[in-house]
């Protein structure tokens, strides 16, 4: 097929050039025209290219149909050859842009295992309920905090009266730092009185229904109390101690002999008490063990059994909890 073709383009152009031979041979037998001899002369340099042109053609498209069919068979095995390295690398950046995707999800799972704990802490900090105490163990602690309550407010009404003459004595005795700590003290009085006369809700109150959780014991008798109980005793304590620090430096600001039994507030013992919760016999007494601790620090100057922050006196901790000697029942 390469030979036919070459040898018909071949014979083309024989039969080309033999055309253009005859049809000069024809040109020149005429007599040249001067009218027309200008435009032959533009014509015939258009025609003669395209001869020659023709000409010329064989052998440059001979040569390179010769030399197409060899030098464009290596270029396209050249051009398949680079098409397969570059399906390579898209294929490759694809393997090793997969993997991302893992590596990020490989650390989604870390929160829920740092989740899985916390539960169990969270449920091993919740304290256990209270006990609730029978119904008719609940009528019978209202019954006993209404007569307490009774009680406790005649007994403050008579403490009132009696705060009022101990303070007209201390200013005869020209005692101004005892008759100032004393006026405080009478003040404290007269807003418990104000609150004793607020009606009390006993069917909403926790301490009448939660069963008692310690135990603590003084002048040989033991009794059992629950939370709100052991609390009151240990605000006994503490308002205690810094009624006695006031009433210790107001004496050596006086120049008073130390005796923290004259002291109207040591003898009152009420000071901070509601009636509510614990017996006021009870009160009295944590209330004194920390007034005569209260008393020597005021007095001497010195925080051996408590101390100061703020103008606010608090007896120790550890004094605190060896004063009441609470024991838990649980």
């Amino acid at each position: 097929m390469k030979g036919a073709r070459v040898f018909s383009f071949t014979l083309l152009s024989l039969v080309v050039g033999v055309s253009a031979a005859a049809y000069a041979q024809g040109e020149h037998g005429k007599k040249p025209d001067p009218a027309a001899a200008k435009p032959g002369e533009q014509h015939q340099p258009v025609k003669p290219p395209p001869g020659q042109a023709k000409k010329a053609a064989p052998p440059t498209h001979a040569q390179p149909a010769a030399q197409h069919q060899p030098a464009q068979a290596p270029p396209r095995v050249q051009g398949k050859t680079p098409a397969r390295p570059a399906a390579q690398p898209a294929a490759q950046r694809q393997r090793v842009q997969q993997p991302s995707p893992t590596r990020a999800r490989t650390p989604a799972p870390a929160p829920a295992r740092a989740r899985t704990p916390t539960p169990a802490p969270a449920q091993a900090r919740r304290p256990a309920p209270p006990a609730v105490l029978p119904a008719a163990v609940q009528r019978q602690r209202t019954q006993t905090e209404q007569q307490r309550a009774t009680q406790y407010r005649q007994r403050l009404d008579q403490q009132v009266r009696f705060s009022q003459q101990q303070a007209a004595q201390l200013q005869q005795q020209k005692r101004a730092n005892q008759y100032r700590a004393q006026q405080l003290y009478l003040a404290q009085l007269r807003q418990q009185q104000l609150r004793l006369q607020t009606a009390r809700n006993y069917s909403n109150d926790p301490y009448i229904r939660t069963a008692p959780s310690y135990r603590y014991a003084y002048s040989g008798t033991t009794r059992e109390t629950n939370q709100y109980g052991a609390d009151v005793l240990r605000q006994a304590v503490n308002y205690g101690y810094q009624q006695g620090v006031r009433f210790g430096q107001a004496d050596r600001q006086d120049g008073w002999a130390a005796n923290y039994q004259n002291s109207a507030a040591y003898r009152d013992a009420n000071y901070g008490y509601s009636g509510y919760y614990v017996d006021q016999a009870d009160y009295n007494y944590y209330f004194r063990q920390g007034f005569q601790r209260g008393y020597a620090d005021g007095y001497n100057s010195q925080s051996q059994y408590g101390t100061s922050l703020n103008g606010t006196s608090s007896i120790l901790a550890t004094l605190l909890s060896s004063i009441l000697g609470l024991t838990s029942l649980r």
